[in-house]
């Protein structure tokens, strides 16, 4: 067996006997193997024996196993040997290395100025090429400006039809971005130090933007007279020009008169083709077929002109409007917007004026002279709040000053057509001096006019008791009310008339008074703004009643020849009078109170009237009858015969 193959068996039978001895003998397997050794032993004839040769066995592989120890140590010196020579070799080396080192320091020391002069150099020439290339942005753009102007010349030199229109307005609103954005590069430039060169650009680009801003203006003012028709379309190009010209306000102010004048032209043609022609087909009819009808005739062409309006309206608030959000810019809200948008319906002012004007002066109904101021005042009033863009300043387009003139020439024929039928009521009051004491038919028409005024009042939601008609309609009444006063005073004091129609009792001047006062109060007590009228009707006709029961008081005193004044009872003629006073209320004619007041129109007055008349006369006897019984004697039996007591008196009267 060579030494090599016993090392490997020494080594295996130690490794096995170093895991037999560290085995601990409590486990379940260590029991199991000294069994099984305990087992086969115990079959051998010789155990003992065999137990000693096992011990043996074990010495044995211990000595081996010290011995290639000892052998492994012995090779570990020639290996430590030569990890020897290897240190001393890896030392030699570390030495060579430090000599390099310091060598390459040498040589960095001796060309580091170079590198920091490459490196100065290599950033030299990146911000040489970053402003070659700034500068080659500038050339190329600013050759693209020249390349416009170009096209612009070559613009200005040929005819213009449509596709060239449109590709000029695009290639101009290309050109204002463009040079939009080239004032914006150059503003950080500016901001960083004085630079004449970019100064030069940045005027250059004003000059370029100037020039651009013209071209749009010129390329717009064509387009835009496409809109002189009926219902115009205004196109998305046209839009865009005016948002990129409201900048420039002269430009946008340009544009948007010329757009008022070509509109203004549009829709007065439109207008008289609606009065004279009516919509295609005929359909709807022509305005001027309804001019007997004037309250709808005047109706009609206002109604026309407000549509007229909101659709111009519409239309400027498309043109204002960004193409692409479809709102409505900050300059479209402006009063100059609103002053376009009045001088596009100036056109119809004149129209609108005459035919107006000619249907007003022929008419002499108030009412309907009514009915178009009021309609007038409403379309004055709407107009004005649309063509100002603050509504707490008022518009002063054509067609609000028209319509204002109308306003006013109405309500002034309206004026002048209730003093015509004032003064005729009160030429007319004259007449009705008659025994019946009525009043005219013609205050009865006056009437009747003022009732269909009142009522278009009271039909209009915002009428209220501070508008002029209130005022004129009372002014109109109070004429007639103070005429009647006068003329019945002037009557019942020409006692010497010429005429005897005129001449009037006092009580029959309350009565007339009375009579024209009912017959005005009653047609207006039902309308809410004229409730100061009213009271005053009320308060005057109480003055009325009261002044009439007095008087009729006296002519019962007077007819009675009772000696009411308490100084003149003589009781030598006081049974004379009794006996007439009796025989009066016996036939119940001359002391008939009911027929003195049968001429009042109101029955309910009359028997007002009566009573208190009666009344205040019984009062009055009464005072008179206790009077007279203190002054006679109860010897007297013909004058307490005579006597009537008052409860007597006031049944037979």
């Amino acid at each position: 067996m060579s030494s090599s193959d016993f090392a490997t068996a020494a080594g295996s039978l130690a490794r096995r006997a170093s895991l037999a001895v560290q085995l601990p003998l409590d486990g379940p397997s260590a029991r199991d193997a000294l069994a099984t050794v305990a087992a086969a032993y115990a079959d051998s004839p010789r155990p003992l024996a065999d137990l000693a040769r096992h011990r043996d066995l074990r010495a044995d592989m211990q000595a081996a196993g010290a011995q290639m120890d000892r052998e492994f140590a012995r090779s570990l010196a020639d290996v430590d040997s030569v990890f020897g020579d290897l240190e001393c070799a890896v030392g030699a080396l570390d030495r060579g290395c430090a000599a390099l080192r310091e060598h390459v320091n040498e040589a960095l020391r001796c060309t580091a100025a170079a590198a920091d002069h490459a490196a100065l150099l290599a950033d030299e020439r990146r911000e040489l090429a970053a402003r070659h290339a700034l500068a080659s942005g500038f050339v190329e753009r600013f050759a693209r400006v020249a390349r416009v102007d170009k096209e612009e010349e070559e613009e200005e030199n040929t005819t213009p039809d449509r596709n060239s229109d449109i590709d000029a307005s695009a290639a101009l609103v290309s050109e204002l971005d463009a040079l939009a954005r080239q004032r914006n590069e150059c503003q950080p430039l500016m901001a960083v130090a004085a630079q004449p060169a970019v100064r030069s650009l940045l005027d250059d680009v004003s000059a370029r933007e100037d020039a651009a801003y013209a071209a749009l203006l010129r390329w717009a003012l064509r387009e835009i007279h496409t809109l002189a028709r009926d219902s115009p379309e205004p196109s998305a190009r046209l839009r865009i020009a005016l948002a990129r010209l409201a900048p420039r306000t002269a430009l946008f102010q340009s544009a948007i008169d010329e757009i008022a004048s070509v509109r203004r032209d549009a829709v007065a043609r439109s207008f008289v083709s609606a009065l004279v022609r009516g919509g295609p087909g005929g359909v709807p009819r022509p305005i001027e077929a309804h001019a007997g009808d004037p309250q709808r005739y005047v109706g009609d062409m206002l109604a026309w002109v407000h549509q007229a309006c909101a659709s111009e309206r519409d239309l400027f608030d498309s043109l204002l409007s960004s193409p692409a959000s479809g709102h409505s810019s900050a300059n479209s809200s402006s009063l100059s917007n609103a002053a376009a948008l009045a001088a596009a319906l100036d056109g119809v002012a004149r129209p609108l004026e005459i035919r107006v004007d000619q249907t007003t002066a022929e008419l002499r109904a108030p009412a309907a002279l009514h009915r178009i101021a009021r309609l007038l005042d409403f379309y004055r009033d709407l107009f004005s709040s649309v063509f100002s863009a603050d509504a707490s300043a008022p518009s002063s387009s054509a067609l609000t000053l028209v319509i204002s003139g109308l306003c006013e020439s109405t309500d002034s024929r309206l004026r002048s057509a209730l003093d015509l039928l004032v003064d005729t009521a009160v030429a007319d009051l004259e007449s009705a001096l008659s025994p019946t004491l009525e009043p005219p038919q013609s205050l009865s028409a006056l009437l009747s006019v003022i009732s269909d005024i009142l009522f278009v009042q009271t039909d209009d939601p915002t009428a209220s008791a501070a508008d002029p008609i209130n005022h004129t309609v009372v002014s109109a009444l109070e004429r007639i009310l103070a005429a009647a006063h006068d003329l019945a005073t002037a009557a019942s004091l020409s006692s010497s008339s010429t005429s005897p129609a005129l001449h009037l009792a006092a009580y029959e001047q309350s009565i007339f008074e009375l009579n024209v006062l009912s017959a005005i109060a009653e047609p207006t007590a039902s309308f809410e703004f004229l409730e100061e009228w009213h009271v005053h009707c009320v308060n005057l006709e109480a003055e009325l009643v009261h002044a009439l029961s007095a008087q009729l008081v006296d002519i019962l005193k007077q007819k009675s020849q009772l000696p009411f004044d308490h100084h003149q009872i003589v009781p030598d003629n006081l049974p004379k009078l009794l006996e007439s006073f009796n025989n009066m209320l016996k036939t119940a004619a001359d002391l008939d109170v009911s027929r003195l007041v049968v001429r009042l129109q109101s029955q309910q007055l009359a028997r007002t009237v009566s009573l208190q008349a009666i009344e205040t006369f019984v009062t009055q006897y009464e005072l008179l009858h206790n009077a007279i019984i203190q002054s006679t004697s109860s010897d007297d039996a013909a004058i307490h015969n005579l006597l009537l007591a008052p409860e007597t008196v006031s049944t037979l009267l």
